[in-house]
């Protein structure tokens, strides 16, 4: 019997879970291969210039999935702690309550943060902005909300680090848990 054909999208998820489990420069297209199931080939036919595609389209399922999932809690109606706890569930989901890892610091070290660093950047300042927009509704000041923004992101990242360096989540549980009330100033 053959093997039952993979989706795009499906290939995909498993490429970013062999990125998760060895980051971008421990992955190879041995490792690739294996975590897919496909050939290198195969890969080479769903991605033609290989990894650095791979990677796009990981970071690109990555973007797809918080725009889905993360993002429409900031603009439903309700109060912005309503809205920015929403947020904080839809995170802690993406990060499977902090025992994945910071995808951010796996895709900008070494080649990947050459190839990848202007697309972080835009993700990564669009989340803040979308953040801080939300703090603004509250008075406070879109630089003091920009600021702020700044620093959860900051403060949720390394709560990733930090629980993987532990082996335990409750770092990043309880900044998740704090993170509307940090950006709120409660």
């Amino acid at each position: 019997m053959p093997a039952p054909t993979l989706s795009r999208d499906e290939v995909v998820q498993r490429i970013l879970a062999e990125f998760r489990r060895s980051g971008y420069q421990g992955a190879t297209l041995s490792s690739l291969s294996e975590a897919t199931g496909l050939g290198k080939s195969s890969l080479y036919h769903y991605f033609p210039n290989g990894k650095a595609d791979m990677g796009e389209a990981a970071l690109q399922a990555v973007g797809v999935w918080i725009g889905e999932n993360v993002l429409p809690a900031l603009s439903e109606s309700g109060s912005p702690e309503k809205r920015l706890k929403k947020f904080s569930a839809g995170l802690s989901e993406f990060y499977a309550k902090g025992s994945r890892p910071c995808l951010t610091d796996l895709f900008t070290i070494g080649e990947a943060g050459e190839l990848y660093q202007q697309y972080l950047k835009q993700r990564l300042g669009n989340l803040i902005k979308a953040l801080a927009a939300v703090v603004t509704e509250t008075g406070i000041s879109a630089e003091e909300a920009t600021r702020r923004a700044e620093d959860a992101m900051i403060t949720l990242h390394g709560a990733l680090v930090v629980s993987r360096a532990l082996g335990s989540t409750a770092p990043f549980t309880r900044t998740m848990r704090n993170f509307p009330a940090v950006l709120l100033g409660q």
